[in-house]
Parts: C-alpha cells; sequence; structure tokens
C-alpha cells in the first residue's frame, strides 16, 4: 500500500501506479484510474484541472488521504456513463440503457405528435410561400396567414394534416436510431456529445425519409389545393389535372391526389425528390446538434452554478439550435418544395429556382419556417427530455439532473 498526503500546490510529476489508483478508485477519486503504473518511492501526482497533487510514499499495508478541496463538477452535458445502480455520478444525459423503454416509446410519441399538431398551420404557410414566384401571390407571411384564413377558414390552415399521420412512425423510428446510435459511439470511445449526436441524428433523419417523402408531397399538393393556378403557373401540371378530375367525380382530396400521383409517376411518383428531401433534414440535424450542445456548454462557461434547471438550458438551446439549423438549410428547402411540386428536374429545378429568386432563396418562407422550427426544437427537446426523465428507471432516478 501506499501512504497519500494531498498538498495545496499544483505541481507536475509522475504517473499513479495500479495500487494507488485502486485506493483511489475506492474513494471514488474519479480520475485516479487514468494514471498509468509509473511510480517511485516519493512521487508527486499532478491531476489535470485541479490544484491538488498527491505526494505517494511506500508505507506498510495503511494510508492515509487528506483532501484540501472537492473536485470541480463533471462537465453539465457530458454523457453519463450508466455505471452501477448505487453510482452518485450525476445523470445530465439520459441514455437508451437507463430508461423503461415500454414506457418511453407511447410517452414520446404523444408529446412529439401533439407539438405537431399545434404547428401544423406554419407548415402550410411555408409551403405556400416557398412555391409562389417571388412575391406574386403573397406579401409576407402575415399576408399568407390572413388570406388563407379568410377564404379556406381554420380547416384551410390544416389541409393536409390527416395525412401526415403515419409520420408518427418517423417520430418512432428517429428515436430509436438516434438513442441507439448515440450509445454505441460512446461506447466506442467518441467523447464529444455534440459529435455523437450529429451522427446519429443524421443518421436517423435519413432513416426516416422512407415515410416522410410519400407523406410530404401527398400533404402538399393538399396544402395548395385551393390555390393550384398560382402557385404552379407555368409548370408541370399533371397531377393538378388529375386531382382535379377525381375531385368532380366525388373522390376525397387526399384520395384524389394520392390516385393522381400513381397515375401521372406511377410509385415511384411518391418518391419524387427523396434526394432533396435528404440533402434538407440531414445537414439539418447536423447543424442542429452541435449548436445545441456547443450553446450548452456557453451557459455554463457564462454561468457555472450548477443549481440552476438543466430544462431552461436546454429549452433554450434548442430554439438556438432550431433556429441556426433552418437558416443554414432554407435554400434546400425551398429546392426540395420546388422540386417535388413543380415537378421539373433537378438541374432545371435548379436553374429556375436561382434564376427567378435570385438571393431570395435564402429568405423565401423562412419566416414560419424559423418560427416553426424554433419553437419546435426547443418543445420537442423539452418534452423529449422530460419524458425521459420520467421514463428512467428507478435505480437511475435518484441521479437525473433536472
Amino acid at each position: 500500500m501506499y501512504l497519500l498526503h494531498v498538498v495545496s500546490k499544483s505541481l507536475r510529476g509522475k504517473k499513479l501506479g495500479s495500487q494507488s489508483s485502486a485506493l483511489l478508485s475506492h474513494f471514488n477519486y474519479p480520475i485516479g484510474r487514468q494514471f498509468s503504473n509509473q511510480l517511485h518511492s516519493t512521487s508527486r501526482i499532478f491531476i489535470p484541472h485541479d490544484p491538488l497533487v498527491f505526494i505517494i510514499h511506500p508505507f506498510k499495508m495503511s494510508f492515509s488521504l487528506e483532501m484540501a478541496q472537492m473536485l470541480p463538477p463533471a462537465p453539465r452535458d457530458c454523457y453519463a456513463v450508466p455505471g452501477k445502480p448505487g453510482n452518485s455520478d450525476p445523470l445530465t444525459v439520459v441514455g437508451w440503457e437507463h430508461m423503461d423503454l415500454k414506457l418511453f416509446y407511447p410517452s414520446a410519441l404523444l408529446s412529439t405528435w401533439s407539438i405537431r399538431t399545434a404547428l401544423y398551420p406554419l407548415a402550410v404557410l411555408r409551403s405556400q410561400l416557398q412555391l409562389q414566384k417571388q412575391n406574386t401571390v403573397y406579401r409576407s407571411t402575415l399576408h399568407a396567414y390572413s388570406d388563407i384564413s379568410r377564404r379556406e377558414g381554420f380547416r384551410g390552415l390544416y389541409r393536409g394534416f390527416w395525412i401526415t399521420v403515419p409520420q408518427i412512425g418517423c417520430s418512432f423510428i428517429y428515436s430509436t436510431i438516434f438513442e441507439k446510435c448515440r450509445s454505441v459511439l460512446h461506447e466506442q470511445g467518441v467523447k464529444s456529445v455534440g459529435g455523437a449526436a450529429a451522427v446519429a441524428g443524421g443518421l436517423a433523419s435519413f432513416a426516416t425519409q422512407s415515410i416522410f417523402v410519400p407523406t410530404d408531397i401527398i400533404a402538399q399538393y393538399m396544402m395548395i389545393y385551393k390555390n393550384t393556378d398560382k402557385l404552379t403557373a407555368g409548370h408541370d401540371k399533371a397531377v393538378i389535372e388529375r386531382v382535379a378530375t377525381h375531385v368532380k367525380n366525388g373522390n376525397g382530396l387526399g384520395t384524389s391526389v394520392i390516385k393522381a400521383i400513381y397515375q401521372a409517376d406511377g410509385a415511384l411518383g411518391f418518391y419524387r425528390g427523396f434526394w432533396a428531401s435528404a440533402a434538407v433534414y440531414i445537414p439539418q440535424m447536423l447543424t442542429f446538434w452541435p449548436s445545441y450542445y456547443w450553446m450548452l456548454g456557453l451557459f455554463s462557461k457564462l454561468n457555472p452554478n450548477t443549481d440552476r434547471s438543466l430544462l431552461i438550458d436546454q429549452a433554450i438551446a434548442a430554439t438556438i439550435g432550431g433556429s441556426i439549423s433552418t437558416i443554414a438549410t432554407n435554400p434546400m428547402e425551398l429546392f426540395r418544395v420546388r422540386l417535388q411540386v413543380h415537378r421539373s428536374s433537378y438541374a432545371k429545378t435548379l436553374e429556375t429556382m436561382l434564376r427567378d429568386e435570385k438571393t431570395a432563396i435564402f429568405t423565401k418562407g423562412l419566416t414560419p419556417r424559423i418560427i416553426a422550427n424554433s419553437i419546435y426544437g426547443g418543445m420537442v427537446v423539452v418534452g423529449y427530455e422530460i419524458v425521459k426523465r420520467l421514463c428512467a428507471k428507478e435505480e437511475y432516478k435518484h441521479r437525473i439532473k433536472w
């Protein structure tokens, strides 16, 4: 064994031996295990970021340990390894292995879908603003809202909503792949929480496109049905004309759109712009998660008080992250919507968009998008984090940081 004394000034020295490492581990000193087996008869050990030096001497079979101060708190948003149920380390990131999944899935889906329902009208406004040429139909987001409300009433703001119900499966797929992938990356030694979340989010987002793309295409045609002449002027109207015919024959709007797309393009018509959609949502996740965790790190530096609510920090960080990712991907979102509804090729869509809109590609439809995505980001992340905390297994609940 070794006799350990703690002195109050920082000196760089040798590394801890295995016996001393075990000794420190016994006292829950978390970084003792990081040092290798170099130890001499008398050694000075410098602990990074801690103004303590352990002076170690060989000494019989007993020891003493004096602590001048506690270690600085761990970063508020570092990934907390599960450890043993009795571990007292705080869980600032509730992972896959900490939760009761039977309770988590229905709770998370209900939370996410409730928020999507409340924000759906903003998706309708976004689509109509992005499909118009310059400002030929609507002057602003407020003008679009007032005009649609006046002409179509409340139902106009939720037109196409029911067809997006299958997108609840996207939430299931996303949360499963995101949490599992993030857990695997951390187990493999990835230290960056934001980096792991970005990769996991990108993969999860790509996996959801198989459901998202067809339902979104159908919903977009339904959103603009009352204003198709102005929003599709000068473009291929093969689908729109078939929709009008089916509606006149007594079919419902949703059924008419589905039939029209299939008749015009076959089954592949439901996946028009698949890669354009992936080029929006994958970069959006790759931007959102690093921004989110960077903001959390900034909040911790500006106010190191660990007693404040972590959820408030997460809400603000997610709102800002949602805004940043929306601004970064707006040109790609504009391209995606026009490609899917105007039915032109990738090259033709890009050429027309740049010719007609010029620098407006960065701002067209941005206001409803940034409102929707910032609110959605903040509310979904907070709702998601609350659900994860409430669904934590009993042995971890006492360690959760709120």
